[in-house]
């Protein structure tokens, strides 16, 4: 906790311009819902459809968490090679913020579609794996960027850089946060479909 505490007061600057693009992610996602045809509505609304079919009726916990857990892989291996590619910053920068922003479509487009039902149903969609998820993603966003700045201080300004240690921290925070999406992809596989069939009932949404 010490070393997450030391490393946001150095890179301050870094996790408020996160934090801003997170914020910014969300709400543009929120929103878009709201101008969407009707065709492309009726397209989201037939996606929810079939997810809660296929949780009501019966699913595959483990084709669930091989592409739920390889899509992390693929997504959080592009952030973290980007890190030290030096061009790839503000390609990191649009990655995270289209996870921020499919986060806040898939929070207002169950609301949108089951209105006050729509809360908990989203709730229970993105708690406490996605939250989790998008919390390391932050984590790791900010470390590729933190590595790709120093690399470019170091090549271009000659600055004091220990590329080796520092290689080696960004090294093992990405094998912790493979861990956590390892453990969140068994969440959303294995227990979180129980808890929604429950929710649907409870709810009242069944083959809508």
């Amino acid at each position: 906790m010490d070393k997450f505490k030391r490393m946001f007061q150095i890179n301050k600057k870094v996790f408020v311009f996160l934090f801003g693009i997170t914020v910014i992610g969300v709400i543009f996602g929120s929103c878009l819902p709201l101008f969407l045809n009707s065709q492309d509505k009726t397209l989201v609304g037939e996606y929810l459809s079939d997810f809660i079919t296929q949780i009501n009726s019966g699913y595959n916990s483990l084709l669930l968490f091989k592409n739920g857990f390889f899509n992390n892989f693929i997504f959080s291996f592009l952030i973290w090679i980007l890190g030290i590619s030096i061009i790839g910053f503000f390609v990191i920068l649009f990655l995270y913020f289209f996870k921020c922003f499919i986060f806040g479509f898939s929070i207002s487009s169950i609301i949108i579609n089951y209105g006050f039902k729509g809360i908990l149903f989203s709730f229970v969609y993105i708690f406490p794996h996605q939250v989790i998820n998008l919390f390391i993603y932050c984590f790791l966003t900010s470390y590729s960027l933190i590595f790709s700045i120093n690399l470019l201080g170091l090549i271009f300004k000659k600055n004091n850089f220990n590329i080796r240690n520092s290689f080696i921290k960004y090294f093992k925070f990405y094998l912790i946060s493979l861990l956590v999406f390892l453990i969140s992809s068994l969440y959303d596989s294995f227990v979180n479909p129980i808890i929604l069939g429950f929710v649907f009932k409870l709810l009242g949404i069944w083959f809508t």
